[in-house]
C-alpha cells in the first residue's frame, strides 16, 4: 500500500449546524393523537420530538432525579402523567413541559405501566408486583 500524504489546514473552521442528543432509552414509545408528536423515556425525562422534524420540542424531567418508569398521554393529548422510581406521579401541561399536580403513589413497587381510559377521566397504574390502581384525575381519588 502505498502511503498517501495526509493535509491539514490551520485556517479552516468548522461550525456545527446541527446535532442529535441521545433521545431514547428504552421503555414506552406512544405517539400522539394528531401524529404530529412521539413521547419516549430517557432515563428521568420523557422527550417529546416533533415527528416532522426529528427534533426534541420538550423534554419533561422528574425533579426527584429518579428515572421513569412509565408514562401516560390521553387520548386526548391533554394529560401527560409520569411515574418514577421513587414512586411519584406527576400531571404536566407538556406542552409548556410544567409540572400541573404532583402525587404519590400509592404503590409499594415502581409503576411498570401506565394507561387512560378512552374518556381521558380514568387512568390505570400498574405496578412491577402485579397490582392495578385506578385514578379518578377529574377528583383525583386513587384506589384498588
Amino acid at each position: 500500500l502505498a502511503k498517501l500524504p495526509l493535509f491539514f489546514s490551520s485556517s479552516c473552521s468548522y461550525a456545527v449546524s446541527s446535532t442529535i442528543e441521545p433521545f431514547y432509552k428504552g421503555g414506552k414509545v406512544q405517539i400522539s393523537k394528531d401524529e404530529k408528536f412521539i413521547f419516549c423515556t430517557c432515563g428521568t425525562r420523557v422527550n417529546v420530538l416533533q415527528i416532522v422534524t426529528g427534533k426534541i420540542v420538550h423534554s419533561i424531567e422528574q425533579d426527584d432525579q429518579e428515572d421513569i418508569t412509565s408514562f401516560a398521554l390521553s387520548l386526548d393529548d391533554e394529560i401527560l402523567v409520569t411515574a418514577s422510581k421513587a414512586l411519584l406521579l406527576k400531571q404536566w401541561d407538556w406542552k409548556q413541559a410544567q409540572c400541573t399536580r404532583s402525587w404519590r403513589a400509592i404503590h409499594n413497587v415502581p409503576i411498570a405501566s401506565m394507561t387512560f381510559d378512552p374518556t381521558s377521566t380514568l387512568l390505570a397504574t400498574g405496578g412491577c408486583d402485579g397490582t392495578i390502581k385506578l385514578w379518578d384525575v377529574i377528583t383525583w381519588m386513587g384506589g384498588t
